[in-house]
């Protein structure tokens, strides 16, 4: 029988999975619809909305999965003063970016974008995932994802049909979350009581004392993150940005490899740091080699696959994208190294050290962006954002080795075997027939980090208790 760990790892995934190929799929027929221009205006408005969403979490939901991981009898308080704080925090967020939208050199519609993408930061004040997350139900987190994007999906086809259909993507990314949030409330109420957002003030500044440095590294992470689709928007034009988003776009759907491990390692080290350490070499030793095992044919497709994918994903206007994409790609293994050691700081309660090296890494990642955005557009804002990922990456890892040294394992190599004949494969083949040429390749990717024993079951198997 699978343990915890690994029955929430799968259904993660599962959730995951559905989630994001339904969001790609709303991706896939914005930018087949909108044009390159109408899409780098929506990634360029979600970018903004984006931070106004971080910014209203501000650590919160991360301090609220660490607590409700070690008391469960907690849920109903943090629920209620979490959810207050949230709702606060919004009404600035949405203050915020109506004032940008204002302020911004850009067309009505644009500014409208802004506004209304903007409404649904405090619609998703409300939404509860950390609690199941903390408690480890992680099936309704899961189902709660796929509810979201199936909703917004349905009414992105349904209401966007061209260019003038721009506003409705708002319309329907804020209804979707809305019936997400409804779920969770739901079963919220079924499990724990209908929660009653208040701020009870010696817990809420106990909230905020922890999670403060958590969230301005949120917010820091998302400047970096976001940085490259408003830079080009703002100095390189619609189009550019737009380009940039279809490769983004592709690495964010990958990248619900990190929402995962996010979401279960947390716990798993937090109970561990709290009931004793000794597990902790071996688990994070067992991360990394499943990082590494993910990682390998992202990068090796992303970097010969690109243009014939990108064509076949968003349409032959966005092939220029393909060099974005090469680069871009890169930023998947960097952010789930760094994930992984920034957790350990986090379960150590080392916040003030996590959210210290952040910054020193998104500053030096904001400047890569904009000289890269200055000097050679899309692709150099891809490489500033890689950059500046790597750097946060050299400063995490440091850091986290203080608490612990990761297990590492001789048959992690087993993985970089297996690229070799991936990547020959692909070299092979791709003029031929692409998806066979990635068929072919990733079979045998997989064959030989199975009998290399690189990542076997008995990972996801380990005990975390």
């Amino acid at each position: 029988m699978l343990r915890r760990s690994a029955r929430n790892a799968l259904l993660m995934f599962a959730g995951e999975v559905g989630a994001r190929l339904l969001g790609f799929l709303v991706a896939a027929v914005l930018a087949r619809r909108l044009g390159v221009d109408g899409f780098g205006q929506v990634g360029f408005a979600l970018s903004v909305m984006a931070w106004g969403l971080i910014a209203s979490r501000f650590g919160l939901l991360t301090v609220g999965v660490r607590e409700a991981a070690r008391d469960r009898e907690s849920v109903p308080r943090l629920a209620g003063n979490i959810i207050a704080l949230r709702l606060l925090l919004a009404a600035a967020a949405v203050a915020g970016i109506a004032v940008f939208a204002l302020l911004v050199p850009k067309p009505a519609t644009v500014k409208w974008l802004l506004v209304l993408f903007g409404l649904s930061v405090p619609v998703q004040a409300l939404l509860l995932e950390w609690v199941f997350t903390g408690t480890e139900r992680m099936q309704y987190v899961a189902t709660a994802r796929i509810v979201n994007n199936l909703v917004y999906f349905v009414l992105v086809l349904v209401l966007v049909r061209g260019p003038d259909g721009l506003l409705f993507v708002p319309v329907s990314f804020a209804a979707a979350a809305g019936a997400s949030v409804l779920l969770l409330l739901v079963v919220h109420a079924r499990e724990f009581g209908w929660p009653r957002p208040g701020l009870d003030r010696r817990l809420a500044r106990e909230l905020l004392a922890g999670a403060w440095p958590v969230g301005l590294a949120a917010v820091l992470t998302q400047f970096h993150v976001g940085f490259g689709v408003v830079a080009l928007s703002l100095l390189r034009g619609d189009r550019a940005a737009g380009l940039f988003n279809a490769a983004f776009r592709v690495v964010f759907v990958l990248l619900m490899a990190d929402r995962v491990l996010q979401a279960v390692f947390l716990p798993v080290i937090s109970r561990q740091f709290h009931n004793g350490p000794a597990r902790l070499a071996a688990t994070t030793g067992a991360a990394l080699r499943i990082i590494v095992a993910l990682a390998l044919p992202v990068v090796i497709a992303g970097s010969l696959l690109a243009r014939p994918g990108l064509v076949f994903l968003f349409g032959a206007e966005f092939a220029s994208a393909a060099p974005v994409l090469n680069v871009l790609v890169w930023f998947f293994p960097l952010s789930l190294l760094t994930t992984l050691t920034g957790y350990l700081l986090l379960a150590a309660r080392r916040e003030r050290r996590f959210c210290l090296n952040t910054g020193i890494g998104v500053a030096a990642g904001l400047g890569l962006s904009l000289a890269g955005v200055l000097s050679w557009g899309p692709v150099g804002a891809a490489a500033g954002a890689v950059a500046g990922e790597l750097v946060l990456l050299v400063l995490m890892g440091a850091a986290s080795r203080r608490e612990t040294k990761p297990g590492v394992e001789p048959r992690i190599l087993g993985a970089v075997a297996g690229a070799l004949p991936m990547a020959a494969a692909l070299l092979l083949l791709r003029n031929w027939c692409w998806p066979v040429a990635f068929g072919a390749g990733l079979a045998s990717y997989v064959a030989v980090v199975l009998l290399s024993r690189a990542v076997t079951l008995a990972d996801l198997r380990r005990e975390t208790q």
